[in-house]
């Protein structure tokens, strides 16, 4: 039976439920504490299998059959399917593509639309394409040795306006939290084993609906503010792309589960007092009340392939955040490295013996040409001291530099990438209820340097 009753036996001979909305076997999920439906993304309570939310759509977008009726919303509208890529853009009719903003292709093909377009709500460009323009010019120069490609009109004109697709989750929060806490008062050390549940609503959180956006790019470029979005309007998409989603909320539990749990992590940490030294500590989000909105967001991407590889390049269309990596071009004794590796000291050394003496000879032949054996002496001389005044320089100054600047480099990150996403308290919903529940208890106390054996304990 549907809607909680345990159904017949399945196909391993055990028990399972049944979603009330699609039918499909639920199963239950620890991440969350509770049991989902995989299919359409239904959440039930574990006892009375009582609703508690939806990674679902609220409406979801239908495919087109040969031959029907496209709605008269979508007649505007027009599809280009890129042939190299495969990227899926609409735009309205009066705007054309020339080249896949994705890879770059120039070979698009043109369709009517295949699939309903309606998404729920829309965040309109604040950024113009001259500013967009500017920022680029901005983060190039930042960068060093960047082939002079990346400077010229003919890249700088490749960048896009594209709404990307986005799924905003909100959703109730519980965080259990476990850990030792240690403070120090004096002469004293006091531990305690804490213990607390956190509950708090995070709302609007983004995830990409594209594959060609991937999750840490966007997180790089957040937040949108969600108070600019308006109901989706076809006039908004005048002189714009928008990129279809290919990837459903439903099939994405797993990386929502996890950014919320992550959430929960610093929500958590946060809760520590500063005095405490925080010994292993876990925790565990559950997530109820959850809600999906399909947002389309204003990004100005550009991507650009450089010797078999794709850079990419985004700006938040509505703040202006940037996100992006250039290559950078390596020097002549760069490359000679990357050829040669641990004997380029050798080869450099070489390569210098030779050229000073053939130089050097053509001098010596005028002062010792006379006596062959003296000649050959200090040209011999000549070359083993500047191979080995060579080797010691370019070992000591050059070589050992740039692997030095080379593992130093692989630490640091651009300006512009900034691989972290937004902290928690940026998706708070502030005039929801933020409670905690601590259940701490004192563990030991024992002066410091004083035998374990001898220490006192007293729980409460």
């Amino acid at each position: 039976m549907l809607g909680g009753e345990w159904s017949g036996a399945g196909p391993s001979g055990t028990l399972s439920r049944k979603c009330a909305n699609c039918a499909g076997n639920l199963t239950f999920d620890a991440a969350i504490g509770s049991m989902v439906c995989h299919m359409c993304g239904k959440v039930y309570d574990t006892e009375g299998l009582k609703e508690k939310g939806s990674f679902a759509l609220k409406f979801r977008e239908k495919e087109y059959a040969d031959g029907e009726q496209i709605d008269q919303e979508d007649l505007d509208k027009v599809e280009y399917v890129c042939d190299s890529c495969g990227a899926q853009i609409v735009t309205e009719t009066k705007t054309t593509a020339t080249f896949c903003a994705f890879c770059g292709s120039p070979t698009l093909i043109s369709r009517r639309l295949t699939r309903q377009f309606k998404p729920d709500m829309i965040i309109p460009f604040s950024v113009s394409k001259e500013k967009a323009l500017s920022l680029y010019d901005e983060f190039v120069s930042s960068a060093k040795r960047i082939p002079k490609d990346f400077r010229s009109a003919k890249i700088r004109e490749r960048i896009r306006g594209i709404y990307m697709p986005v799924w905003l989750v909100t959703g109730d929060c519980m965080t259990d939290i476990s850990a030792s806490g240690l403070r120090k008062e004096g002469s004293m050390r006091f531990s305690y084993d804490l213990s607390r549940a956190v509950t708090y609503s995070l709302a609007a959180v983004p995830f990409s609906g594209s594959d060609k956006l991937s999750q840490r790019m966007l997180e790089a470029v957040e937040p949108f503010d969600i108070n600019g979005a308006v109901e989706f309007n076809t006039s908004m998409l005048q002189g714009f792309y928008a990129y279809k989603y290919d990837n459903l909320p439903e099939r994405m539990i797993g990386r929502i589960e996890k950014r919320f749990n992550l959430y929960g992590e610093q929500v958590g940490k946060n809760s520590f007092d500063k005095s405490y030294e925080i010994g292993s500590d876990s925790y565990l989000t559950a997530l109820t009340g959850v809600s999906v909105i399909y947002c389309l967001v204003p990004m100005w991407f550009m991507c650009y392939e450089y010797e078999g590889l794709y850079y990419q390049f985004v700006i938040n269309g509505q703040t202006g955040e940037v996100c992006g990596r250039l290559p950078e071009k390596d020097s002549l004794f760069g490359k000679i490295v990357k050829k040669a590796g641990k004997f380029t000291p050798a080869i450099v050394s070489i390569v210098a013996a030779l050229v000073s003496g053939i130089l050097v000879g053509i001098a010596l032949k005028d002062l010792y040409g006379a006596e062959p054996e003296l000649y050959f002496f200090y040209l011999t001389v000549m070359l083993f001291a500047v191979f080995g005044i060579s080797f010691i320089f370019v070992y000591r100054f050059a070589y050992r530099r740039y692997i030095r600047k080379l593992m130093e480099k692989e630490d640091q990150k651009s300006p512009y990438e900034l691989d972290k996403r937004p902290p928690a308290e940026q998706y708070f919903v502030y005039n929801g209820k933020i409670d905690m529940e601590a259940h701490d208890k004192f563990g030991s106390a024992m002066k410091v340097g004083e035998d374990r054996d001898n220490r006192h304990y007293k729980v409460l």
